[in-house]
């Protein structure tokens, strides 16, 4: 049976879909595995991926190319993409990164800072918190480190040259 998500695992950015709803189909195929008794239906169940691209569904690994600390607590952490390849986000995407601290699972969301056109890397600039959760996790990161993230979620419309007529405040 799948185990319900806590709530330190949904990252509270209105992800599509969020961890409760990978929960939910999870829950529907073991519920349909266990009506027809046939275990063969559980193995599509997918948690984590090495093939290097995102999805929304499922957790990917990324390896750490490079650590540079900028300030006191913010850090910039450069990932591996296979080749020449790039995530293609559009403007305001974001991706969920999956962490765990003494024993907790931890999803917070973070949007990359590299161009949309970097080729065989992605970027993202994180501040620590003495206190946070997630922040324990990512300070014991070093080069060579591998990490799970998913997505794209989120976005901006946006259409170029379009106008658009822009509302006064109440």
């Amino acid at each position: 049976m799948p185990t319900e998500p806590l709530q330190s695992q949904c990252c509270g950015s209105g992800c599509k879909p969020c961890v409760y709803d990978v929960y939910q189909k999870e829950l529907a195929q073991w519920e349909e595995a266990k009506a027809k008794k046939d275990r063969s239906l559980l193995t599509k169940q997918k948690e984590e991926s090495s093939n290097s691209e995102l999805n929304p569904d499922t957790f990917t690994a990324f390896k750490i190319s490079s650590v540079e600390q900028l300030t006191e607590d913010t850090y910039q952490y450069k990932f591996e993409l296979p080749g020449n390849s790039s995530l293609g986000l559009s403007l305001g995407q974001h991706i969920v990164l999956r962490g765990m601290v003494n024993g907790l699972e931890v999803q917070r969301a973070y949007t990359p800072v590299s161009p949309v056109n970097a080729e065989g890397y992605f970027e993202v600039l994180i501040k620590c918190y003495k206190a946070g959760l997630m922040s324990q996790y990512i300070k014991s990161w070093i080069e060579g480190d591998t990490v799970f993230w998913r997505g794209p979620f989120g976005g901006f419309p946006y259409s170029p040259n379009q106008k658009m007529k822009m509302m006064k405040p109440l």
